[in-house]
């Protein structure tokens, strides 16, 4: 699983870096970044849908 942040929609709240250390981290910027290129752990996937479900802003996606 693919996960990515569109950086046009995110107005950088960080619920995904504060709830989800472990995939997305701050850059210097103040945007998130996903710190996992390919998610294949399952515990790990579970934590990337509910980063995407959580997103106030509709700024990260999942693909397969």
């Amino acid at each position: 699983m693919k996960v990515k942040i569109d950086k046009e929609k995110c107005f950088m709240s960080g619920e995904c870096y504060y709830n989800h250390p472990e995939l997305f981290k701050m850059d210097d910027d103040g945007h998130p970044i996903v710190l996992i290129d390919d998610v294949t752990d399952a515990s790990l996937r579970l934590h990337a849908k509910e980063a995407a479900e959580v997103c106030p802003a509709v700024a990260i996606s999942l693909e397969d």
